[in-house]
């Protein structure tokens, strides 16, 4: 999958990475997969392993006060 989803997307600036990153979690979500919480992983390319935290924050509704 990763090599698929690589040739698929050009990410080159945090803007691309925020993107991405956002379209995974809203298609993991419509599948009904609970995103939330620490994961942890390692890549081919880099000597770091990485951990990301996903977690649910509240919208604030249009008519609270800011």
């Amino acid at each position: 999958m990763k090599d698929n989803y690589k040739s698929a997307v050009s990410i080159t600036t945090s803007a691309e990475f925020e993107a991405a990153l956002t379209a995974i979690v809203e298609i993991a979500v419509e599948e009904g997969i609970d995103v939330r919480g620490a994961w942890e992983f390692q890549t081919r390319g880099s000597t770091h392993d990485w951990e990301v935290n996903v977690t649910e924050l509240a919208k604030r509704s249009d008519d609270e006060d800011s």
